[in-house]
This record gives C-alpha cells, structure tokens and sequence, in this order.
C-alpha cells in the first residue's frame, strides 16, 4: 500500500513542481471545495468562463478553483485543467470535465485579466506532504468501512485503498463547506488523517443514535419484556 501511494503522490508532486511556483493565473471562483487528485464536472454557462474554457481548449492554459464561503473568497484554492469539453449546447453551454493538480494560495486578487472577461490572480504552488502513515491509514479505512456498514451505504466511486489519499474521503464524511475547506488548508497526510478518524468517530456515534431512535420509532406496541434481575 505504501510503496503505491508514495508513487501516486510522487508523480503529483512532479507535475506540480515543473511548473512556476508563483505564477498569475485566470480564476473561477465556486462555493466549493476541489481535492488534490479529483475529477470535476461543471456546467458552464455565463459568458465570462464560457470563453476561459474555450481559452484552456485553444491554449492549454491552467485555472484555479477558489472556494466562496459566506460570499468571501478563500485564500487557499485548486489548481485545474481541463480534461474534456462533454457537450456544447447551442447556446454556448457546456458540460466540462477538469482534473484537479494541486493547491495553491492567493497572493494577489485582480478585476480581470488583460482583454478578458474573466478574473485572475497572483498565486503560491503548494507541494503536497508525501509522508507514509500505514497504521492510521488502516485505521480510518476501518472506521469508514464501519460507517458504511451501520448505514448500509456504500460511495458512488469505489475507494482504492492501496493508493489512498485523505483527501478522497473529504466530500463523504459528512463535512459541511467550511470544514471542507479547513481540511483541505491542513498541510500534513498526518493531520488530514487524524482529522478523518475524529470525523468518522463523530458520523459513527451520530449513526448509531439515529439507528436507536429508528428502532423506538417503530417498535408499533410490541410487548416488552424486563427482567426484574437487571434493577439489583
């Protein structure tokens, strides 16, 4: 497991490396928060990123995916690009496809880039921990595994657990936005996975509760049986 994933994060960090490390950038600001390593699918539809789109298609370049919470733009953010253009409407819309290849933090804010209609920003390319944590990886890999189990659910994408990374359980653990974010900003693997066992303890107690009241929920009259012993 480990000799994966430190390959995995390896080659992430080579990717990001060979580019500047401060750089200006076009910037898509979502109320959302993008992980390292994710597919992201959007639909476009206003004029100013129907035409950065079409700018990543012709050139190539890279944007960033700033996170908005409670209408303020977060300062750490995502680097992407774009993967595949799905489906062009007639009017311009488009359903798109980008890959997310690291992070970075916003150095400078900007009104628009030069003869653009969309915005950019200075930024800071973040290098991601490559640390191994065998024990705790196995560890949250239980607990998520026990999660799934009370609640009989299961993720919509299968989660490899010989190249696992924290961030690929960010969005199902039940985080609201802002504690996306505050993970996301953790700089260690370390960190990031004690932060899932505390999370996942919490969903597991929360489950177990919720089962508990279910059951009282639809008991429907049964007779109950006491055993006058259990009161000594």
């Amino acid at each position: 497991i480990c000799k994966e994933l430190r390959r995995s994060l390896l080659e992430f960090v080579k990717s990001v490396n060979g580019m500047p490390k401060n750089q200006k950038i076009p910037v898509f600001p979502l109320p959302i928060v993008v992980f390292p390593d994710e597919e992201l699918r959007l639909h476009i539809f206003e004029a100013q990123y129907k035409q950065l789109i079409n700018d990543c298609k012709e050139t190539g370049i890279v944007f960033g995916i700033t996170p908005v919470i409670e209408s303020r733009m977060m300062n750490i953010g995502s680097l992407v690009k774009l993967l595949e253009i799905v489906k062009v409407y007639d009017d311009g819309r488009m359903d798109i496809k980008l890959h997310c290849m690291g992070q970075f933090k916003v150095l400078e804010q900007y009104s628009k880039w030069p003869g653009k209609l969309y915005s950019a920003i200075d930024i800071q390319i973040l290098e991601p921990d490559v640390a191994e944590e065998k024990e705790m990886t196995y560890e949250v890999m239980e607990l998520f595994n026990n999660l799934c189990d009370i609640n009989k659910a299961k993720p919509y994408h299968q989660i490899s657990w010989e190249t696992f990374q924290s961030y690929k359980l960010g969005h199902i653990v039940g985080f609201t936005l802002e504690e996306e974010y505050r993970f996301s900003t953790l700089a260690t693997e370390k960190e990031r996975l004690e932060k899932l066992i505390q999370q996942l303890d919490y969903m597991i107690e929360q489950s177990k509760q919720r089962q508990e009241w279910l059951k009282r929920m639809n008991m429907n009259g049964e007779f109950r049986n006491f055993n006058l012993k259990d009161l000594k």
